[in-house]
């Protein structure tokens, strides 16, 4: 409710999909007050839908999303956003494998919003692959909870310009 979504989109879609989601700390989960929402996820599947310019060969400069590392990922990836839609998910976007002269090898894959609950199974794996899974909280011990609530070791952030919350949090 306190974040600044202005330096939070940026800095969220770097964590999700500037890796590929091909490592342990990519932004994998965001946890988002009820109170903000609605106005927040058209800003970020707006964001996320522009991504697709963004896509291409890892050495050019105009690109941040690079391919998965094989054919196994993709297949991984849209097993996971399978599994997503049969545990009540919503995909918002993404999860099309691009093709075309640039994407011959088909591990090319656009990002991919999910809304879901935090206590869906799927969102207790990793999938090494960008899909960034969209969640509510009421309070902050809500989504401390939520935060802490999975198996794995992890790597977190707040986005919050409430120092009480961000001390909380910490």
């Amino acid at each position: 409710q306190h974040a600044d979504l202005k330096l939070a989109i940026p800095a969220i879609i770097f964590g999700a999909v500037g890796t590929c989601g091909q490592r342990c700390t990519s932004t994998r989960r965001l946890i988002i007050d009820e109170a903000i929402y609605d106005e927040f996820v058209p800003k970020i599947k707006k964001a996320y839908e522009s991504l697709t310019s963004r896509i291409g060969h890892p050495m050019e400069a105009n690109t941040l999303i690079g391919p998965l590392i094989d054919g196994d990922a993709v297949e991984n990836m849209l097993h996971t956003l399978s599994e997503a839609e049969k545990q009540g998910g919503k995909r918002l976007c993404g999860g099309e494998i691009l093709s075309g002269e640039h994407f011959d090898t088909g591990t090319y894959i656009t990002p991919a919003l999910v809304e879901i609950s935090a206590d869906a199974a799927v969102v207790q794996h990793e999938t090494f692959a960008p899909i960034l899974y969209l969640m509510k909280y009421g309070t902050l011990e809500e989504a401390i909870r939520i935060n802490n609530h999975v198996p794995q070791g992890l790597s977190s952030a707040i986005f919050t310009d409430n120092m009480k919350e961000s001390e909380r949090f910490l």
